[in-house]
Formats: structure tokens, sequence, C-alpha cells
């Protein structure tokens, strides 16, 4: 691995071995977004010597790390803490110090060393807090709107959760509803469809409205436009008709694909 030393001619540098590093160590290249780690690092995250760190996989089991990068925006930072969970499934707490080059080819580079924290009494705290997460997140589904509400204030105060922008992604998730809806209602509009999509994977009025940058009464409009075109009698039965559309055709296609196969 070579490493720019700053203060020197800009064509100095030291060439060291990464496990030559005694803290567990991770350096991401930014521009190839390529994660490396040494053997103390491997042995810390629980993962085999030499195993490809899954960049992707680790953003999707920690979500907020997407924008690890992007907060400390090139700083240096020392002994902050952090809850991770592992590719194993295994939650750990750790202490880590941040810091970043400049390489002439390849651009920022980030050097993470961490350690695991051992404050019995932060480490339970943490626990705690993540148990009640998790209990918050199932008792969202049987809340009323007044309780969303306080829900999300919560969320955001103690766990730093900001409402959720609907994205390519999602939409590319429900490619299969959003094509069968648009299929058996042509006369939706395109935001219709997305909105008729969303009700079929049960999200409630308020969300829709948060991850549409919506509000909550602009969405009930729309919904009952929709009603009005389809000829429905209300929400539920918008969404009950949708969902048996979307499994029925689901189911015929299945079954279409398995005389195929015969």
């Amino acid at each position: 691995m070579v490493v720019l030393v700053k203060g020197e001619p800009s064509n100095s540098t030291i060439e060291i071995d990464i496990n030559d590093i005694p803290l567990a160590t991770a350096i991401y290249i930014l521009s190839t977004n390529e994660v490396i780690l040494n053997k103390s690092a491997f042995e810390l995250l629980g993962m085999k010597s030499n195993e490809a760190f899954d960049l992707t996989t680790w953003k999707k089991i920690n979500p907020f790390m997407k924008d690890f990068v992007k907060k400390h925006e090139r700083d240096s930072v020392t002994d902050q803490k952090i809850q991770v969970i592992l590719f194993n499934g295994k939650q750990e707490i750790l202490k880590y110090s941040l810091g970043c080059i400049t390489s002439p080819t390849l651009g920022e580079i980030y050097l993470v060393h961490f350690t695991k924290y051992t404050d019995k009494q932060s480490t339970a705290s943490f626990s705690s807090l993540f148990s009640i997460k998790e209990e918050l997140m199932r008792l969202k589904p049987h809340l009323n709107r007044t309780g969303k509400t306080m829900y999300r204030t919560l969320m955001k105060k103690y766990f730093e959760e900001e409402s959720r922008q609907l994205t390519l992604d999602d939409l590319v998730s429900y490619e299969k509803e959003l094509r069968i809806i648009q299929q058996t209602y042509p006369l939706l509009s395109h935001r219709e469809v997305i909105l008729c999509c969303l009700l079929v994977n049960d999200l409630d009025i308020i969300d829709i409205a948060l991850i549409t940058n919506r509000t909550p009464e602009s969405v009930s409009v729309t919904i009952h436009r929709i009603n009005k075109k389809l000829d429905f009698m209300s929400r539920k039965e918008l969404i009950d008709t949708l969902k048996e559309i979307v499994q029925d055709r689901d189911s015929a296609n299945d079954e279409s694909a398995n005389t195929r196969d015969l």
C-alpha cells in the first residue's frame, strides 16, 4: 500500500504493508469504491482472512453508513463510537479514528482504525437503545395518525432518522406491481400508479406523503380521485382490489412459467 506523506515533496512516498499496522485498519478508496482490510480488521469483523469486503451488503445492513464518508468530508476524527451489524448478524460497538489523504492517481483515500468498545456500561446503554428502537418499529403499524407523528419525532430525535424520499431503487423494486397496475388501469396517471403501488405495499397515507414529498391531505385527495376514476367506494376497497389483482396476475405468470418449463 502506497501512502502519501504530508509535508514531503509530491514525489515522496512511503510504501508499507497494511498488515504491519497494529490496529484493525480499513482503507477505503473513494474513486473505486474498494475496501481493503488488514488481518486485525478481518478478525474483529468476524471475517475469513482475505475474504472480499462486500460493501453493498455492508451498506444494506448498516444503511446509515452511506452517509459516513460524506459526514466527515475529509476531516480527521478520533475516538468516535458507532454501533454496527456485522456480516454474521452480530451487533458490535466500535471505537474508531478516521483520516483522509489524497493520491494523485487514486484520489481520496480514507484510513479507518477501529477497536471494540469495551465500556460495559455504555455498551449496555447502546444495546438497550437499539432494542427500544426495534420495539418502536414493531409498534408503528398499530398507531393512529397522532401516534405516528409522535413516533417519527422520537425516531428523529433519538436515532437521527430523517424522512426517506422515494428513490429510483425503490421504483425498480416495485417494478412488478407498477407494471400490473398500469396494464390493468391505463386511465391512471404515472403518479397515481405509483401511489397505488405504495398502497399495495402497505404504506399508509402519512408514510406515502413523507417519501413522495407531499402532504397527507394531498395524498388523500389523489386517492379520492383514483377511487372516482375506478369507481371504488373507499380506500380499503381500492387496496383490497389492487392486492387481489397483483396476486392473481403474479400467480398466473408463475403458472405460465411452469408450463413453459414442462
